[in-house]
């Protein structure tokens, strides 16, 4: 079975962007996805000193082997001031260190989301430049805004039919990267 390593770039307990990710796993071909903690590969801001001193920590060095498996990724993230938050762009400094090629010219999908109407999308343009540096092949992105209208976090979901849809489209075209083929794979 391939798989589709699903994580967010935030460290917050309360991530509407990990609710966003969760749901999105959710609906992939069961066994596809594997969910994955940043919070759980935590290491200190990014120096050239520390590094030449310490050497690559060794979360990171798991964190690598991870992604080295992968068939695909689904990245969300919030956007802070317009940008990535530090805790994202910190991980990929550190994983640069260990291969440039972080994500291995894989297929990815990028989410964000917000309680504003844009929803995060001047933050997914700057992964949408930056991340085909690090070898993601970015095959779509999609973007919730007013999150609190547009999800129950009761049930863990998209209520907007069409915001529901638009997500369906981009995973598609995800899951056909990842197999190889044209399938009808997602489950909604």
């Amino acid at each position: 079975m391939k798989k589709i390593i699903v994580f967010t770039g935030s460290n917050s307990s309360n991530s509407i962007n990990r609710q966003l990710s969760l749901y999105t796993a959710s609906k992939l071909p069961e066994g596809m996805a594997e969910i994955i903690n940043l919070n759980n590969f935590t290491v200190p801001l990014y120096s050239e000193d520390l590094e030449r001193a310490e050497g690559i920590p060794a979360p990171i060095v798991q964190l690598h082997a991870l992604f080295k498996e992968a068939n695909g990724f689904i990245i969300a993230s919030p956007e802070h001031n317009g940008l990535l938050p530090a805790f994202f762009k910190n991980t990929i400094d550190w994983l640069s260190r260990v291969d440039r090629n972080i994500f291995r010219d894989r297929p990815a999908l990028l989410l964000s989301t917000s309680n504003g109407g844009y929803g995060g999308q001047f933050g997914l343009k700057i992964l949408e430049s930056i991340l085909p540096r690090f070898g993601a092949q970015i095959v779509g992105s999609f973007s919730l805004g007013n999150f609190n209208e547009n999800f129950d976090t009761t049930t863990g979901s998209i209520v907007n039919t069409i915001e529901m849809r638009k997500l369906e489209i981009e995973m598609e075209r995800l899951v056909t990267a990842v197999e190889g083929e044209v399938l009808n794979t997602v489950n909604f």
